[in-house]
């Protein structure tokens, strides 16, 4: 597939200046099973990229290879200047690159304030423990509320907050947010979305990887369109929307186009099969003459 770019002063998957994350001919594999073809694109640094695309396009892929969670089998994954392709995940998130996976991604036996505790004093130490509990709390009231509750029996939409309140509190260089309004209601979603751009604001580049594609592409600076795991599109979020409704168009006509030709199938075998229910009867016929 062609890669489309309308940024200027560069071609898709080049360093450009002001660009914290770079893919540059990203390949990866599930075993046998290649799941990303050549994939090139940047995250310019303070923006917001939105990754979107249809289900099995390869999104959630390539948020886990830029995070060290699936290795690339070919091409480079550039993150602040470094070269980390071959890094595993705790040693990119230690540069500063922080992940919110699809689903909850908490400690379900332990406490909301546990779980927060591990996260803070993991990145910035014992010190700020107090201070940073009270600015997570400030920033999702409901987890202050809840913060001697087991982690696991919050609702889907709380857990999402908790995970994000780890990187809103000690923002990361880039957050990898991925699906995280999936199966939630209207009201959580535009929660986990403020949280999203209060992470952004504080200086975080955000990599979102959505299946809401009007909703992402409200928030996003810069956008990437992902099918059968190759980019078909990078650049400007307006034209992202555009070519998600051509790419849509496309399957909904292959789609007819299908079911037009099993029809069809299924009319030139009942025929056969009539043809030779009449031939079979004429030669019984015969034989009983």
């Amino acid at each position: 597939m062609t890669v489309v770019t309308d940024r200027p002063g560069g071609t898709a998957g080049a360093a450009g200046v002001g660009d914290v994350l770079t893919l540059r001919n990203v390949s990866a594999a599930y075993g046998p099973y290649r799941a990303l073809f050549d994939v090139s694109f940047r995250a310019p640094a303070g923006g917001v990229v939105a990754l979107v695309g249809s289900n099995g396009a390869g999104k959630s892929t390539v948020a886990r290879t830029v995070t060290g969670l699936v290795t690339a089998s070919a091409g480079q994954v550039i993150f602040d200047g470094q070269d980390v392709t071959d890094l595993p995940a705790y040693k990119i998130a230690r540069l500063g690159m922080a992940h919110v996976v699809e689903g909850r991604g908490v400690f379900s036996s332990l406490t909301v304030e546990e779980n927060l505790t591990l996260a803070f004093r993991q990145r910035e130490g014992r010190g700020k423990l107090r201070e940073n509990l009270e600015r997570a709390y400030s920033a999702f009231p409901i987890l202050g509320e809840r913060r001697r509750q087991m982690a696991g029996t919050l609702s889907g939409g709380q857990q999402r907050l908790l995970s994000l309140a780890k990187v809103l509190v000690v923002p990361s260089k880039v957050l990898v947010a991925d699906e995280l309004s999936l199966g939630l209601a209207p009201v959580v979603v535009d929660t986990v979305y403020e949280g999203l751009e209060e992470i952004n604001r504080n200086g975080t580049t955000l990599v979102v990887v959505e299946q809401q594609v009007h909703r992402v592409l409200k928030l996003a600076t810069w956008a990437v369109v992902l099918e059968h795991g190759s980019v078909v599109y990078e650049g400007e979020p307006s034209g992202a929307g555009q070519a998600v409704e051509a790419l849509m168009a496309r399957r909904e006509e292959a789609a007819s186009a299908g079911v037009a030709e099993a029809e069809e199938s299924e009319r030139a075998e009942a025929a056969d099969g009539n043809l030779s229910e009449g031939q079979g009867g004429g030669n019984e016929r015969s034989a009983h003459g």
